[in-house]
């Protein structure tokens, strides 16, 4: 047997309304980290996490390995800045980015990490085994 589940175009999250140009959000949000060209790349992939699984993916496995690896001078957004990330984007469902993004954080923060498991997240997600 096997689940099959289709996923629906969306299009890409756009900033919140009331954003005064890159890196600007608005007042008594969270700021965006756009105008760090380091992170650029990295800031762009974490854009699609809400429409992409493989994004998703590799967002939690970026946080389950987070205290295992050194990640400093890749130009990956550090996970101190995810729930800023979250809260200065669109998403198609807001609440659910802030807690997939504050979840990853603490994973990737929490005393030990690297000790959680990814699909244990996907789990707590919701999100069907086999992903697709």
């Amino acid at each position: 047997m096997s689940v099959q589940f289709s996923v629906e175009p969306v299009s890409p999250p756009q900033r919140r309304a009331g954003v005064a140009g890159p890196g600007l959000a608005p007042a008594g949000t969270a700021q965006c980290l756009c105008v760090d060209l380091r992170w650029r790349s990295h800031h762009d992939r974490l854009l699609r996490v809400e429409a992409d699984p493989d994004e998703l993916l590799e967002l939690l496995e970026l946080a389950v390995t987070w205290g295992e690896l050194d990640y400093s001078g890749t130009g990956v957004v550090p996970p101190e800045h995810w729930g800023d990330f979250a809260l200065a984007h669109d998403w198609q469902h807001p609440e659910r980015m802030e807690r997939l993004f504050g979840l990853a954080a603490d994973i990737a923060l929490r005393p030990g990490a690297g000790a959680g498991s990814a699909a244990g997240v996907l789990h707590l997600l919701g999100v069907p085994a086999g992903g697709r």
